[in-house]
């Protein structure tokens, strides 16, 4: 396993891994304090974790439902890693498999990641170029990714933020400008589109913890477990995600049609970074993506890539001390 480090003028330091490319720790200077704003465990314990702390989820993340692909009256069975269906790509998905180190600069690394046919049971040769840039305040995630046969393709990255540094995020303000969300089954697996409403309306900023589990959709799923489909371009921030504290702020802005909110769930007893054991809702992600089982379902979308085609993500998380 090979680490790697990164840092700028503005303070912003950034630590990862190869297997998985995945970020182990982010942080900044915040009120005089270097503070640190990923979960993350020890080295020995990434390969085993199940919650995908800072790993790029893929080939494709969320859920595909039925562990099951099928285009053009072929059929292809994925692995179910979370019967029935598949989550994240798989069992043994990008999260668990080593990547390339391509280049290595202060503030910019690029990795790579060869995907054969059949991986996880996704068809198609597939070529992944990753890089990580820290641009003054922002840490930028760019991926790119071509293929020699038809293949759902939707990268993210899995990373858990937690802007006071620990504690419940609960406490976070969270702006989402998404008009509609996924309401799912109770496995998780997206229904339709339905307009936000009660705590799934983030549009005007909450806290959080606000009527939390007053929505059924939050107390089948424990929370946020959901993706909202943005509306606005990328351009523009798609979510504004405030500390518990008021002195931090991060705008995620990205180029994907839809970011999941998950607020950790299912944390309790993963292991922490120095041994101790995180508890639900410790931290949260904000997973820039297409949408969830869009691959088998036109009406979300269309997240296959093509042989000649250029799969890219784009997704930058900007820090903003107040």
């Amino acid at each position: 396993m090979r680490s790697f480090e990164l840092e700028n003028e503005c303070g912003l330091r950034l630590r990862g891994l190869d297997v998985g490319a995945t970020l182990s720790s982010l942080s900044l200077p915040v009120g005089g304090m270097r503070r640190e704003l990923l979960l993350g465990c020890s080295d020995a314990d990434y390969p085993t974790q199940q919650v995908w702390l800072g790993a790029v989820a893929g080939r494709f993340a969320n859920r595909i439902g039925g562990a099951t692909l099928a285009r053009d009256g072929q059929c292809w069975p994925l692995d179910a890693n979370q019967p029935p269906h598949t989550l994240h790509g798989g069992a043994g998905g990008f999260h668990r498999q080593p990547w390339q180190i391509e280049t290595l600069e202060a503030s910019r690394v690029r990795l790579s990641l060869f995907s054969p046919d059949r991986d996880q049971g996704f068809p198609g040769n597939l070529r992944v170029a990753l890089e990580y840039r820290l641009e003054e305040r922002d840490l930028v995630v760019e991926c790119w990714a071509s293929t020699d046969a038809p293949t759902p393709v939707s990268l993210t990255s899995h990373a858990y933020f937690n802007l006071d540094g620990g504690g419940d995020v609960r406490h976070h303000k969270l702006t989402l400008k998404a008009d509609r969300f996924l309401a799912t089954d109770a496995s998780g697996l997206p229904l339709a589109p339905h307009a936000v409403e009660g705590p799934f309306d983030l549009r005007g900023g909450r806290l959080l913890g606000d009527e939390w589990l007053s929505h059924p959709q939050q107390r089948q799923a424990k929370g946020y477990d959901h993706a909202f489909l943005l509306n606005g371009p990328p351009s523009e921030w798609a979510a504004l995600l405030v500390s518990g504290d008021g002195q931090l702020a991060m705008e995620v802005h990205t180029n994907q049609p839809s970011l999941q909110l998950y607020t950790g769930n299912w944390l309790a007893k993963t292991l922490g970074r120095d041994g101790q054991r995180y508890q639900d809702y410790d931290g949260l992600c904000l997973e820039a993506q297409q949408l969830p089982d869009s691959p088998n379902r036109p009406e979300l979308g269309d997240p296959w890539l093509l042989p000649g085609q250029r799969y890219h993500h784009l997704t930058r998380y900007r820090f903003e001390p107040r």
